[in-house]
């Protein structure tokens, strides 16, 4: 970015060979304009904003002190100035210094000494934009939370609008942009996003929101997109495909609902958060816009039964073909019934959860799982679906080589075997009797196994089902207590009453009052 400077001397010969003499894009400026007066000099940086002024001190009409003073005292942010000159009087130079002249040059001016002071005013004219344009984004950071989150007051909304640049603005969009599988600082991503947005200009603000892990938000206006046609659809394509290209790696981007008032601000802030739970419902080469979406509502609910159940089966088994299978079946699920992202972690980490409990109740030490800790930590970092599966792919198979040792070593597969099928069957007619049948075993062998294994004769921990099972019954339903019963493997009514109230303190009607 080349900074602007002007020239102010009424020797016209002096400012062309200024102008011929100095290498200015080397030294980071272009010559914007000139004036021969301090009058017309005054004018023109009132109304044009150069960020260096090379001025003369003796002028006609306006001296070039004098217009140093009234710039200085007229502008809140004036420019550079260096002064060249014939006139070596120490007062000058005092006064120069009063107002903080860059520099004090005395003619004829040497190329070497002037472009080395050129090239230091840049670099010192660059650090104070990039203070100032710090201390202003966070500024408007500040004001853009307040006005999304609702916490603004009224009486302020219009200075915070003007503030940030969007009272005047037609056609906004609140963008989430997410970096997959690799940790990011989010300062690169600002970075890249400003610059495709602004170039060079170190005078812009963009208004950024921090997200965390890997993921920020910013609102984007149409206005300042316009060599994108104003598209803020395109714009967040060619974001994508730019964040892509430098990082290596896949980048989500979430559009929410595009906005042409600026009192609908918090509008497109939600509206972008809820389309990021359609994040593995759409392909993944695309941006995801809010109303644009292969299905339009997610399901916040939670794997079949079944398959759950099919998969710690095959889990415990070790059959490693069938785990993949099942762990096919489960992610085509999260498809097919358009699984919100959030449900997919829930999902996800109850299995998670399921195993580990499983390695713990076989005496085992999970921590033997080599890809625990990256498992536990999944959605610490933003992934992809296809990313997320590998590595929960990799995690259960492993988990199920070290049951597989687990089960060899205690000889307890099947009797947290029956335990699974009494949490399941439970309101079924079971007796230690079949149920020893069904698995093969000596009856008095498989109560004395239940008991060492779990600390319970199995009639107590099936009546230890049954009834945590009634009392969800009777938490969420206005099943009668008979239909309770029943419901939970009781034939007879009063023997339920009796065991709930023997179990509990309370009969099951006090026990639902109580609520």
């Amino acid at each position: 970015m080349a900074y602007k400077v002007f020239l102010v001397d009424d020797d016209r010969f002096v400012r062309k060979g200024l102008i011929n003499l100095i290498d200015w894009e080397s030294c980071g400026f272009k010559v914007c304009a000139e004036a021969d007066n301090g009058e017309d000099a005054l004018e023109y940086i009132q109304l044009n904003d150069p960020d260096l002024v090379i001025t003369d001190i003796k002028m006609p009409v306006l001296d070039g002190l004098e217009l140093i003073k009234q710039t200085v005292e007229s502008k809140k942010s004036p420019p550079n100035f260096i002064i060249i000159t014939g006139y070596s009087d120490f007062k000058y130079a005092q006064r120069a210094v009063k107002y903080s002249v860059h520099d004090f040059i005395l003619k004829p001016v040497d190329k070497d000494e002037i472009e080395e002071t050129l090239k230091k005013v840049a670099e010192k004219h660059t650090k104070k934009l990039q203070v100032d344009r710090n201390r202003n984004n966070i500024l408007a950071t500040t004001a853009f939370n307040e006005l999304i989150t609702g916490e603004l007051e009224e009486e302020h909304r219009h200075d915070c609008m003007k503030k940030l640049n969007i009272n005047q603005t037609t056609g906004m969009a609140y963008m989430i942009i997410e970096i997959n599988n690799v940790m990011v600082n989010a300062t690169k991503i600002r970075e890249v996003i400003s610059k495709t947005i602004h170039g060079e200009d170190l005078h812009s603000t963009t208004l950024f929101r921090e997200h965390g892990n890997n993921r920020v938000g910013i609102l984007i206006k149409s206005e300042e997109i316009q060599q994108f046609n104003g598209n803020i659809v395109q714009f967040s394509e060619i974001i994508k495909t730019q964040l892509m290209d430098i990082l290596n790696t896949d980048v989500s981007i979430f559009v929410g609902k595009i906005v042409n008032d600026p009192d609908e601000i918090k509008e497109t802030y939600e509206t972008a958060v809820k389309t990021l739970q359609f994040k593995y419902l759409e392909p993944l080469e695309n941006p995801i816009n809010y109303g644009k979406t292969k299905v339009s509502a997610v399901n916040y609910i939670e794997l079949d039964q079944g398959l759950y159940h099919t998969l710690m089966e095959h889990i415990e088994e070790n059959q490693i073909s069938k785990i993949k299978n099942s762990i096919d079946k489960m992610f085509e699920q999260f498809q097919e019934k358009a699984f919100a992202k959030d449900a997919v972690r829930t999902s996800i980490n109850r299995v998670v959860h399921e195993v580990v409990k499983t390695i713990q109740s076989m005496d085992g030490d999970e921590k033997n799982v080599p890809s625990l800790q990256t498992m536990l930590n999944w959605d610490n970092l933003p992934r992809t679906l296809q990313k997320i599966k590998e590595i929960f792919l990799e995690f259960i198979l492993e988990a199920a080589i070290l049951l597989n040792q687990l089960n060899k070593d205690s000889g307890k597969l099947n009797i947290r075997r029956i335990k699974k099928y009494v949490d399941t069957h439970y309101r079924e007619d079971l007796t230690l009797k079949s149920i020893a049948n069904q698995f093969f075993m000596n009856p008095v062998y498989m109560g004395q196994l239940f008991k060492k294994t779990y600390g319970l004769y199995f009639k107590d921990y099936l009546l230890q089902v049954r009834i945590s099972e009634a009392k969800k019954k009777l938490r969420q339903t206005d099943m009668r207590i008979y239909q309770v019963a029943e419901n939970v493997g009781f034939s007879n009514s009063d023997y339920f009453v009796t065991q709930f109230e023997k179990t509990t303190g309370m009969t099951p009607t006090q026990y639902r009052k109580k609520l």
